[in-house]
């Protein structure tokens, strides 16, 4: 980064996952003697004290929504071209918002597209695009994004808001990690800036914001905590006792190393093998913030989450601890699984498409399903910008017959035997929230018939039936029930067909007749065993 700044302004596009993430990069630079970059902030946060004080530390207040204004996106985008122009470094949160699954988010192109205007204007400029993965071992924002969502509407932020927050700063959140990704040259990837037509234009704007976010994800690191709380929730057991804990993590350990993942420094020795007390230190942590709760068997002493940490490793009353997520807690701790699922998800698409057409099927047929998956599932997960469908399925296809994970005979695939085909299991539960949030949501919009409803209501009614079928049984896991999940799946459905949205209206769609199909495909992959 250092490097880069000397031949001209930068144009930070960090992951966005906190409030603190404004101060994080800024401190960082500035520490290392780099000018802080002015900062892209919503008009949500110019409240007074805070206001002032983040306008002093390089913030301009951006309105959340340009619609009906025609002066004042010029004006921003004037403000920009200045700036830049000016040599002064910029950051825009790519995500537009802060993401509240741990997911990243896919990428808002509004301020972006007048950064990219700006930057072909000033084409005599050295302007580069510095992706930046923000990660966290635990959110102080963690309480308000499960109130959101379980369907609780959003908390303006406000001065009470930020006296309160005094009691959340005396509290322990961890580590944080900050990751820089490949810094982007533009100039490389625009060409000739007189002959774009505006087409062209748009498409640099979004193989810019396709760059970045594919850097940012590639760079995002693996934290203890993210790794216990993907052993945990990667289990469709109710509780997992500290053995079976520790070799869950040393395996997905493996499997993040085999994936290119970035592993922190602390969770891993010389010989890049687990450390026990790093895993402890995750468990401890999810503890007090009670995501976790201790139950021990007849023979071991009672525990709670304040008691001393063992002293020694093998202490049978830590030994025999069972660990439990309480059904409403896991929703947070499920936002830490998902800030690196994305390292599973090819894998993910093909070992659930396999399950569900019976762990062994033709390749042509796993190729289909997978295609639908992939597409069903677009706005949920990013992909490879730089590859089509055929490539992303060969390439990990291709990785889990390297890993003895499936095996490939005579045109058909199949689930392999024993320990490798058990890691498949695995990389199937990884998608079973969605696809159970999806169902819900895709059963709300039939059961609308004829009748049509605002979002706000159908978003409220969906939940309400969705924690009917997890009461019921016909859900498994709680976090599917989220306002997220059934607010995308939604979207995806209005693509189809099955739905339709105007505005804040919903409706059934044209297609409404393709829904006992999608639905009958869906409860294939959950019957799946």
């Amino acid at each position: 980064v250092r490097e880069a700044a000397r031949k001209g302004p930068l144009v930070f596009l960090p992951s966005h996952k906190s409030h603190v993430d404004y101060l994080i990069i800024s401190d960082v630079l500035y520490a290392r003697g780099l000018a802080p970059p002015l900062i892209a902030a919503g008009d949500n946060l110019s409240f007074f004290p805070l206001g002032a004080l983040l306008r002093r530390s390089g913030a301009f207040f951006i309105k959340r929504s340009f619609k009906g204004k025609k002066l004042y996106p010029q004006l921003v985008d004037a403000y920009i071209r200045k700036v830049l122009l000016e040599g002064h470094h910029l950051e825009l949160f790519i995500e537009g918002t802060r993401s509240r699954t741990g997911k990243l988010l896919p990428p808002k192109l509004g301020i972006l597209s007048m950064i990219v205007d700006a930057a072909l204007k000033l084409d005599d400029r050295e302007i580069q695009f510095v992706p930046v993965s923000i990660g966290y071992e635990r959110i102080i924002e963690e309480g308000s994004y499960v109130h959101e969502l379980d369907g609780g509407e959003k908390k303006a932020e406000s001065m009470g808001g930020l006296i309160k927050s005094r009691r959340i700063l005396r509290s322990k959140y961890g580590r944080l990690y900050l990751q820089f990704g490949e810094v982007l040259p533009f100039r490389p990837m625009h060409g000739d800036a007189t002959k774009l037509s505006p087409a062209d234009r748009r498409a640099l704007v979004q193989r810019v914001a396709h760059r970045v976010t594919y850097e940012i994800n590639r760079v995002t690191v693996v934290t203890p905590a993210a790794l216990t709380a993907t052993a945990l929730m990667s289990s469709r057991k109710r509780g997992l006792d500290h053995a079976e804990l520790m070799a869950r993590a040393r395996e997905l350990l493996a499997l993040f190393q085999r994936h290119g993942a970035k592993i922190a420094r602390s969770l891993v020795d010389r010989r890049l093998d687990l450390r026990p007390d790093a895993l402890e230190s995750a468990i401890q942590l999810f503890l007090d913030a009670k995501l976790l709760t201790i139950v021990a068997s007849p023979t071991a002493a009672v525990v709670t989450a304040n008691e001393e940490r063992p002293s020694k490793p093998d202490d049978t009353s830590r030994v025999e601890r069972v660990y439990l997520v309480p059904d409403d807690r896991r929703m947070a701790l499920e936002y830490h699984k998902n800030t690196v699922l994305h390292f599973f998800v090819p894998s993910a698409l093909v070992a659930s498409s396999l399950a569900a057409l019976g762990w062994e099927t033709p390749l042509v047929a796993l190729r289909d399903r997978v295609r639908l998956l992939s597409r069903l599932f677009k706005l949920e997960f990013m992909y490879r910008a730089d590859a089509e469908f055929e490539a992303i399925f060969s390439d990990a296809l291709s990785r889990m017959i390297e890993s003895d994970e499936v095996v490939w005979e005579a045109d058909r695939v199949r689930r392999a035997g024993a320990e490798p085909g058990r890691r498949v299991a695995l990389y199937e539960e990884m998608l079973r929230t969605y696809i159970e949030a999806y169902r819900v949501a895709l059963r709300a919009v039939v059961a609308l018939g004829g009748k049509s409803v605002t979002k706000k209501e159908w978003i409220k009614t969906t939940l309400a039936a969705g924690r009917r079928a997890f009461a019921m049984g016909e859900v498994s896991l709680r976090e599917s029930v989220v306002r997220p999940k059934l607010e995308t799946a939604l979207t995806m459905l209005h693509e189809l067909g099955i739905a339709r949205t105007e505005g804040e209206i919903v409706h059934t769609g044209g297609k409404i007749g393709d829904a006992a199909a999608l639905d009958a495909i869906l409860t294939e992959h959950l019957r799946a065993e």
